[in-house]
């Protein structure tokens, strides 16, 4: 197993070489004026990117390192941009339960966040906002701010909390850094759906965050280099993290977070990465708290194809995700029948047709996680899932999604009388402004 400060020390090693050219130490103010069109070029450049690269709903694969480098080409002077969302929609679920029994569950939920970006000089930004949830079952609006989720996935609804507040620095243009309660997103960038196996605040009507500092490199072939630390609360952790996974040890207070991501096309292939999450003292081997304590590494690759290459007319978008988690939770830790470890592997693919008719699309996707990979906020362990979703997006900020989606254990829990089996639906529209 990887010693704890072997590990973190190797990674921040090998960030620092990739960022020596930034020389972020000891510039000037001459060096941070001059970085200030570079900045500016770079980011519009960015936002020429294909449209398909803002995959999903509004939102879903924009984190906040890469919303702050639009708002330095949008904000010219220093004062405040004002943007937020809102996310409406019906959900209906079929589950057949473990102990036999079946259940339906319908409702309406919503989620609105507002906030405003700042830019305070040439090299510095900074954001705040604050996020909410609603659904007919619970809208009783509360101010909270908390430093771990309540259920899980997400704050309670009618809270509402920041979700965003952070600062921002440009030093020259390729180095930036990122510093408080920020939202991390490393998803497959394939037109209908933003999905990931490791890292994805907010996804669908959820709130949660990343409290920490994100750091990036940008190096001459477009590829971009990240490195992220995440502070975890001793009650739980801000984003989602699937037990046995378990934050009370001292040690476990940062994890710590590396990847390297390309969008240059090659052939087809118009996106390639790969992640590494590392987390020390942070999971209960045996499920128990008086048991061992083991650290936890997740490994992710991704891909993306799209054929024929352009940003209009009928379209193939492809994509692919591979996990692996070394060290496991055993199986009894997961009330699992039988002996050993529970399995490590997770592995998920989509298709999508984009601009079937024009602004209309449809994909579909399947994943199966094994009960030990405890780090996807889309999959759950001990899962197979498979999905048909229908798209319709006018314009980045403004779509409108359906979905039907199977899900079901893989492997039969100890105990219980059957697989737990799932159908839901939803229907949920999207909508974002700016000004």
């Amino acid at each position: 197993m990887l010693q704890r400060f072997v590990f973190p020390g190797l990674l921040f090693l090998l960030f620092s070489c990739l960022t020596a050219e930034a020389q972020v130490i000891d510039a000037d103010e001459d060096d941070v004026q001059e970085a200030e069109p570079d900045v500016a070029a770079e980011t519009e450049d960015e936002l020429e990117v294909p449209e398909d690269s803002y995959s999903g709903s509004y939102d879903d694969s924009t984190g906040s390192i890469e919303a702050a480098h639009e708002a330095a080409a949008d904000i010219r002077k220093q004062g405040w941009q004002i943007s937020g969302d809102m996310r409406v929609g019906y959900i209906r679920a079929e589950q057949e339960l473990r102990d036999g029994s079946s259940d339906t569950d319908t409702n309406w939920r919503g989620r609105f966040r507002i906030g405003g970006t700042s830019r305070f000089n040439s090299w510095l930004l900074g954001n705040v906002r604050i996020a909410s949830t609603c659904s007919s079952d619970q809208c009783d609006p509360e101010f909270v701010l908390d430093h771990s989720l309540p259920t899980g996935n997400s704050i309670e609804d009618g809270d509402i909390t920041f979700d965003q507040l952070y600062l921002h620095a440009f030093r020259l243009k390729r180095f930036d850094v990122a510093v408080g309660r920020l939202q991390t997103k490393f998803v497959t960038r394939s037109g209908v759906f933003a999905k990931s196996l490791d890292r994805n605040d907010s996804n669908g009507f959820n709130v949660n965050w990343t409290d920490g500092a994100h750091a990036t490199y940008h190096s001459d072939s477009g590829a971009i280099t990240h490195l992220i630390l995440q502070y975890n609360d001793p009650d739980g952790a801000s984003n989602v993290r699937r037990r046995p996974l378990d934050f009370a040890d001292s040690d476990s207070r940062v994890t710590y977070f590396f990847a390297w991501e390309s969008q240059k096309r090659i052939g087809p292939i118009t996106q390639r990465g790969i992640d590494i999450t590392y987390m020390p003292s942070s999971m209960l081997k045996d499920g128990t708290v008086t048991g061992p304590v083991d650290d936890y590494v997740g490994i992710v690759s991704r891909f993306t194809t799209a054929r024929p290459i352009g940003t209009s007319g009928r379209r193939w978008n492809f994509s692919a995700e591979l996990g692996y988690a070394p060290d496991t939770p055993t199986r009894a830790a997961l009330d699992l029948p039988g002996e050993g470890d529970s399995d490590g592997f997770a592995w998920a693919v989509t298709g999508s047709l984009m601009d079937l008719w024009p602004n209309h699309s449809v994909g579909i996707n399947y994943a199966r996680a094994d009960a030990g990979w405890l780090l996807s906020p889309q999959y759950r362990n001990n899962e197979e899932l498979f999905e048909i979703r229908y798209l319709w997006r006018k314009r980045r900020n403004l779509a409108l999604d359906m979905r039907v989606r199977w899900r079901r254990d893989l492997v039969q829990q100890a105990l219980e009388t059957q697989k737990r089996d799932e159908v839901d639906f939803f229907a949920r529209f999207t909508v974002g402004f700016s000004r």
